[in-house]
């Protein structure tokens, strides 16, 4: 081999091992920076919370911080329209809810973004029951006294929400209309304010997600039912809206990861990856337990989207029927 051939083939093996070495320093280059996650309400209640359990979660699974940006308002609508104009780089994400995206387009006209067409659909992440509570000192002990109330009093009973269009809102408003009664809407900026309106004596009742549990506990709730089919694991003596003869009153909440339309692959990918990682780690099964919320049953892209278009034929009638607006 003479000394021009020599050179050529050195020249190809060098060229052969630079692109293997750049392979894995390029597929690793995502995150190099902080990730932003949008959590569409206050920064109390459940929601926030477990907004701050998968996102130190990922923090610690990627190598890079991910922080929680709480955007409320709107009923979840400010945080999805800050997700839908953030750039497709993997370097925003939003954990949203039900609520907001498969409740309220039925409850808008010209609702300003298409849940599934819209944004990527990184992964179902959350599943939780919902309560009915009123404050301890409430002259309404059961869910029975409720509805007796509710229906003799029309438009005395307040009743406070996560806002327009979540799911503290539609509970209540298919109550009345199951039970012929009429409460009024008392709309704030999440599950928290919600909550503490509640205690503050601004409203009668609430029905909410299970983050009023440790106030039940502290003796300064009293809860009247839980909206499922079947006892709560975390709440085994409150009995279920099917138990106390209102079946159709039944509502689980999910949480799902969002990121914008657009978003590379790969990058899903990973996030979608790294959120069951997360979801898997007995700290954070541990974590979920004591907020009496559990992980989806399947975090599949996919998954998460047919949820939503599940939901959201399940819902659409039930709200057309009863007339519930956002305002």
């Amino acid at each position: 081999m003479n000394a021009d051939m020599q050179r050529r083939t050195v020249l190809k093996a060098l060229a052969a091992t630079a692109v293997v070495s750049q392979a894995p320093a390029f597929a690793a280059a995502y995150p190099d920076k902080q990730i932003r996650m949008i959590w569409p309400f206050a920064a109390g209640g459940l929601g926030a919370n477990l907004a701050r359990v998968l996102a130190d979660g990922l923090s610690q699974r990627l190598g890079q911080a991910v922080y929680v940006d709480a955007r409320p308002g709107g009923g979840g609508i400010i945080g999805f329209q800050t997700l839908k104009a953030a750039a497709p780089d993997g370097y925003t994400v939003m954990l949203g809810t039900n609520s907001t995206s498969t409740l309220l387009p039925s409850m808008m006209k010209d609702f300003p973004f298409d849940p599934l067409k819209d944004f990527e659909h990184v992964a179902m992440v959350y599943t939780s029951g919902n309560v009915i509570v009123v404050r301890a000192e409430s002259p309404i002990k059961s869910f029975a006294d409720l509805r007796a109330q509710a229906r003799a009093n029309p438009g005395k009973l307040t009743y406070g929400s996560a806002g327009n269009g979540s799911t503290y809102h539609l509970m209540p408003a298919l109550f009345d209309l199951l039970n012929g009664s009429k409460m009024v809407h008392v709309p704030y900026k999440g599950g928290g304010p919600a909550y503490m309106g509640l205690l503050g004596g601004e409203t009668s009742v609430v029905f909410g997600d299970l983050s009023a549990l440790p106030h039940v506990q502290a003796g300064k709730m009293r809860a009247l039912a839980v909206l499922s089919k079947t006892r709560v694991p975390a709440a085994p003596d409150i009995p279920t809206t099917a138990e106390l003869g209102m079946p159709d009153l039944v509502m689980e909440s999910f949480y799902g990861l969002f990121a914008p339309k657009g978003t590379p692959r790969d990058i899903i990918a990973r996030l979608n990856k790294e959120t069951a990682a997360t979801l898997a780690d007995p700290r954070v099964q541990q974590q979920l337990k004591t907020l009496s919320t559990q992980a989806a049953p399947d975090t599949s892209p996919q998954y998460f989207v047919d949820q939503i278009a599940k939901e959201t034929a399940r819902w659409r009638p039930v709200i057309e029927a009863s007339g519930i607006v956002a305002e």
